[in-house]
């Protein structure tokens, strides 16, 4: 079976040729920012073309960002695109003539390690990418949970600070995402420095000035820098805030783990999560890095496709 995987981001659009479980073909691109609410689809529709180089496609899965309206096949008021809506389903089909199966990214992702993966093993399980969002997919009793509109995974808007005062790009207040995705970093790294009364270093004198990328957050950790250690480490309890509600909320026996910030510092994030797990959770899952490292969202787009859940 020739199957076509999309993995839509914030920053990046990468779609591939499957056969069968094997990836044969990808093509990156950075996702498009401007121009007509079509221009998203027919752009992955050129690139389907170009990696399948004129062969059959049997079907197109899709690991998008959200929200998402799966009637519709729309991608519905998104708060890290500016295009923010626009239809991918009804394009596609009309465009490649296979059918399309659009979902959440990390609800893609997740049943990409339950069919293709090492999750596999589990009946309840979950995978959360860290990255320039934050988000979220779960199977519950072996059935993924989708919701009403394909958004009963939206974990990142979960509140984690009542008192904070950062807006999400959703519009509300004092979320996850808000607070410790890629996007949010830099805004929190200035509220932290503002009451820092350590060592003014390099980190903390950016930070200052909003210029703090995570990027330069975990290097200046990993190299000792005082403030960037302290803050990785706020960071990372805010993390296992987010995950001890996930587990209290669905009850995994383990969480799969992804997403560039996640797995480009995973010596810094993952004991500090498991840390302060001991702290907060009612009981913890098991935590992995996912089976497919920075390809989760192509090979679950890849398992949406070849093995379309059951709704």
């Amino acid at each position: 079976m020739r199957v076509i995987a999309v993995d839509l981001g914030a920053t990046n659009l990468r779609v591939a040729l499957f056969e069968d479980a094997r990836l044969v073909r990808v093509k990156t691109v950075r996702t498009p920012r401007s121009g007509p609410k079509t221009i998203i689809a027919s752009t992955i529709a050129s690139l389907a073309r170009e990696v399948s180089q004129g062969g059959s496609i049997d079907a197109v899965g899709i690991a998008s960002i959200g929200p998402l309206d799966m009637e519709k096949g729309w991608v519905v008021d998104t708060p890290n695109n500016p295009i923010r809506t626009f239809p991918l389903k009804g394009p596609l089909e009309e465009e490649l003539g296979a059918p399309v199966y659009l979902y959440n990214d990390c609800v893609a992702a997740v049943w990409g390690e339950k069919v293709l993966g090492d999750g596999s093993r589990y009946r309840d399980l979950g995978y959360i990418t860290i990255s320039t969002g934050i988000g979220g997919g779960f199977i519950v009793d072996g059935r993924l949970l989708l919701g009403r509109r394909g958004n009963a995974h939206e974990i990142g808007h979960m509140v984690v600070d009542i008192d904070s005062e950062r807006i999400c790009g959703c519009g509300g207040r004092g979320h996850w995402e808000a607070i410790a995705s890629g996007t949010g970093i830099p805004w929190t790294a200035k509220i932290y420095a503002e009451s820092w009364r350590g060592k003014q270093t390099e980190a903390y004198k950016k930070a200052l000035e909003s210029r703090l990328s995570p990027e330069e957050l975990y290097t200046a950790a990993k190299q000792g820098d005082d403030f960037a250690a302290s803050l990785a480490e706020y960071l990372n309890r805010v993390h296992a805030a987010g995950i001890a509600s996930v587990a209290a909320a669905y009850d995994p026996e383990a969480i799969y783990m992804g997403g560039s910030i996640f797995l480009n510092n995973i010596d810094v994030i993952l004991p500090g999560i498991m840390k302060f797990l001991e702290e907060y959770a009612i009981w913890k899952p098991v935590i992995k890095k996912a089976t497919f490292g920075g390809h989760a969202g192509l090979y679950g787009a890849a398992a949406v496709a070849l093995n379309p859940p059951t709704k």
